[in-house]
């Protein structure tokens, strides 16, 4: 009996005793995050995607006609939950839903927080909810996180021209869209 309280004491089973208490721990907060997408229910209201949440002040409508360079293509995220985030997000953009965009790239981004192309996609999400505040935010991010690369630089600094645009700044807009531009095709 005295060798088990002796040994329920060593080193090794106290040390046993706390890496369990922390992965229990770990475990405990990692299972509270959601799995699941909200959707918006049919009949509830969205926001407009024309007025800006931060003002009430109408954004101005992009001319169809003007030609904006096409953003490079970017490797997906090296993590495979970012990746399939990044997908379902994606597929959200073009049915145009960027509250349900806005929720699966802010997951994905606490994923891979160093991976700028999520960061570019947050902002275009943000831009198409009409918070041109936060998609100015989330551009700026990408673009400190492209650092040389090339690719994700030059696509980082296009959606903060989008985002110039969104708000008004149609000099700025042009000067980004000039030097970091490529004619597609």
């Amino acid at each position: 009996m005295i060798s088990l309280v002796q040994s329920a004491s060593s080193p090794a089973l106290v040390r046993t005793r706390n890496l369990l208490a922390n992965l229990a721990v770990v475990f405990l907060i990692t299972g509270c995050a959601s799995t699941t997408v909200q959707t918006p229910q049919p009949g509830a209201s969205t926001p407009d995607r024309s007025s800006s949440s931060q003002s009430g002040r109408e954004l101005p409508e992009v001319r169809e006609n003007e030609a904006r360079p096409k953003a490079p293509t970017i490797a997906p995220p090296r993590n495979s939950g970012a990746q399939t985030l990044l997908a379902r997000a994606d597929t959200a953009l073009a049915a145009e839903q960027p509250a349900t965009a806005v929720l699966l790239l802010e997951r994905a981004v606490r994923i891979e927080p160093r991976e700028a192309l999520l960061w570019i996609r947050l902002s275009q999400a943000h831009l198409d909810q009409g918070d041109s505040r936060a998609a100015f935010q989330h551009a700026r991010k990408a673009i400190a996180l492209a650092g040389s690369q090339t690719n994700k630089r030059t696509a980082a600094w296009l959606q903060l021209a989008n985002v110039y645009q969104a708000q008004g700044k149609d000099g700025e807009a042009k000067q980004i869209r000039n030097r970091y531009g490529r004619s597609s095709g």
